[in-house]
């Protein structure tokens, strides 16, 4: 599958309407936004990968243009097996998969439950792979269920939180700072109310003890491997818990990113498709492969 098309394209896969994009030519590579985000995350690393690469990105479910669950439970291992669902139903299947974020968690759990069997390579943009800690992790989630219950909640955040102080407080909590497309692809996403409800079911269903008792499982391939890159300035996901898990488990590496927040995909484009082409090339998959780009 190759497509040289900018343009999103929707298509039902596993009972849920989805929205994704393909662009590029070579081998697979899947990219996974956050909670949060969608697809135009990527955008700006889109043209440098696609010179190189099919890349394939959807909207998770309840996320931009994708269709959330009809019963609203959007746990991690079922949003992980629907994304398995779509790479099945469009015959597809990465070599390499970067995900950001809650997407990170996501491209894990789908490794370990076997539905990224052909993936040599897996790059962890400041990965949401631990449960946040202490009381944090225990009342998050019980507030979102709260919030993704109310019926007038999304449309009230859709009102508020796009307006220019409060949104630019939110993106600078992360510890980026984003050009102009990268605030309004925010701006957009807060001004639809069931984006704003896709995100509060995300974080109700959202437990990642599991995901983190099954991380010892993880087996890779003697030529795959897992980079843990870390924005040094991240204030949403401390950077010292991919340093931690990179010394643990085997066949994972920590890639600090220094100056970079949270959103370090779109603030530095450059620097994370070098990251990727790199992670290519030592699994094994650089024969032949061109190093000069457009990222």
């Amino acid at each position: 599958m190759s497509s040289d098309s900018e343009r999103p394209e929707a298509l039902t896969a596993g009972g849920l309407r989805w929205r994704l994009q393909r662009m590029g030519q070579g081998p697979h590579l899947l990219l996974l936004h956050g909670t949060g985000s969608s697809l135009q995350s990527w955008r700006a690393c889109l043209p440098g990968l696609a010179a190189h690469f099919s890349v394939l990105i959807p909207d998770l479910p309840g996320h931009g243009g994708t269709a959330a669950f009809a019963d609203r439970q959007a746990s991690l291992p079922r949003m992980a097996a629907a994304v398995g669902d779509l790479l099945a139903a469009l015959d597809w299947q990465p070599a390499l998969v970067a995900g950001h974020s809650a997407g990170a968690a996501v491209m894990v759990q789908m490794r370990l439950d076997g539905s990224l069997p052909q993936a040599r390579g897996l790059l962890a943009v400041n990965g949401a792979l631990q449960p946040l800690p202490g009381l944090m992790g225990l009342v998050a989630p019980a507030v979102a269920r709260l919030a993704s219950r109310s019926a007038w909640l999304p449309a009230w955040v859709s009102r508020h939180a796009g307006q220019p102080r409060a949104l630019k407080n939110l993106i600078a909590s992360t510890g980026s700072r984003l050009d102009d497309a990268g605030v309004q692809h925010y701006r957009e996403l807060l001004e639809q109310p069931a984006h704003v409800s896709g995100v509060l079911d995300m974080l109700a269903g959202w437990q990642l003890a599991d995901l983190q008792a099954r991380l010892p499982q993880l087996r890779l391939a003697p030529d795959a491997q897992l980079w843990l890159a870390a924005g040094l300035a991240d204030r949403t996901v401390a950077p010292v818990q991919a340093l931690e898990l990179a010394r643990w488990l085997p066949g994972a590496s920590f890639h600090p990113l220094p100056g970079l927040g949270h959103l370090a995909h779109e603030e530095a484009p450059e620097v994370v498709n070098g990251l990727l082409r790199r992670l290519w090339e030592q699994t094994g998959g650089g024969a032949g492969f061109t190093t000069t780009s457009r990222s």
